[in-house]
């Protein structure tokens, strides 16, 4: 009964941890969506650099929420690649 104890306890904690490495892999994904976004802007192709800005602001959303200031920065990129 012990055994049992403690390796449903180790399930438990191994599945809490969980949730952050996705957040990490999600901060990852943002992360180099944005430094993509901001290479294709400076080579000027912007076309190219507006479908990833709306990859990023899709992932941002997804995993922060709309209130999140990674939308936020995701919206401005995007705003800004359109201005152009």
């Amino acid at each position: 009964m012990k055994y049992i104890l403690a390796i449903a306890a180790a399930f438990l904690l191994l599945l809490s941890a969980t949730p952050s490495v996705f957040a990490q892999d999600t901060t990852n994904e943002w992360n180099t969506l944005n430094q993509e976004v901001m290479k294709l802007y400076h080579a000027g192709e912007y076309s190219r650099a507006i479908i990833v800005a709306i990859k990023a602001l899709e992932v941002a959303e997804e995993n922060t929420g709309p209130d999140h200031p990674d939308v936020a920065m995701s919206l401005n990129d995007l705003a800004e690649l359109y201005r152009i």
